[in-house]
């Protein structure tokens, strides 16, 4: 047996030993001028689109499903709700009778399931397609965007007018410290000379001689009054 051969049988048997690719099974899409849409008021908790596809599913051929998230459960980092959906039937005849049968009804089925006691609130929309709520969630979407840009745009404004409020109290305090460092009063006190020194000393003796003299002056008025008395 050759190399050739020996390669070629090797590569076989490892193309053999790979696990085949699993197909993914796609939506069929239903005729839109026979379906019928079935409105839900509330979602029971804890239901998926699964869920809500396997259950509907025992009453006919379902197309698409559409559950509306809970955003402030979202905002919240809590565990993901829906507030609301929308079940595409592919006969608008069995979607009427499905919501007439069920509606108001407990929903029921093991004990397990937290939505086993919850009521079904099914509505069927006369003349509405899925296109009605392609329109709809589009036009939601661009009311949100909308929102958020102007929330963000006034955000930044009340930034903008906080900053430029902070610098103008900052330029109006250094306008201040200036002001008030050009209006003060400077006083500079010069060291006396040497003649000046020489002049307070013999004004000090001076003085200090007049004092002396008064003093025995009134010692010797004191005497003599007294003396004169005796």
């Amino acid at each position: 047996m050759s190399d050739n051969d020996v390669k070629s049988s090797e590569e076989s048997e490892e193309l053999e030993l790979e696990p085949p690719k699993s197909k993914r099974k796609k939506l069929k899409l239903v005729d839109d001028s026979n379906a019928g849409i079935l409105y839900m008021s509330r979602v029971p908790s804890n239901m998926t689109v699964k869920v809500i596809r396997d259950l509907f599913s025992s009453y006919g051929e379902i197309g698409r499903i559409f559950l509306q998230a809970d955003e402030r459960r979202i905002s919240q980092r809590k565990s993901k709700r829906f507030n609301e959906g929308w079940i595409e039937f592919a006969d608008k005849k069995l979607a009427k009778r499905v919501a007439v049968s069920l509606n108001n009804q407990i929903i029921g089925g093991k004990r397990h399931l937290k939505w086993r006691d919850e009521i079904w609130n099914l509505k069927y929309l006369p003349k509405f397609k899925w296109t009605h709520l392609n329109e709809r969630l589009a036009y939601e979407k661009a009311v949100h965007q909308q929102r958020m840009r102007t929330e963000v745009s006034q955000a930044k404004k009340v930034a903008s007018f906080f900053k430029d409020n902070v610098e103008k109290s900052k330029m109006l305090k250094r306008k201040k410290v200036k002001t008030n460092l050009e209006e003060r009063e400077w006083t500079f006190s010069q060291k006396e000379t040497e003649t000046e020194i020489l002049s307070s000393e013999k004004h000090k003796r001076t003085k200090k001689k007049k004092d002396s003299l008064a003093a025995s002056e009134n010692t010797e008025l004191m005497k003599s009054i007294f003396s004169g008395g005796l």
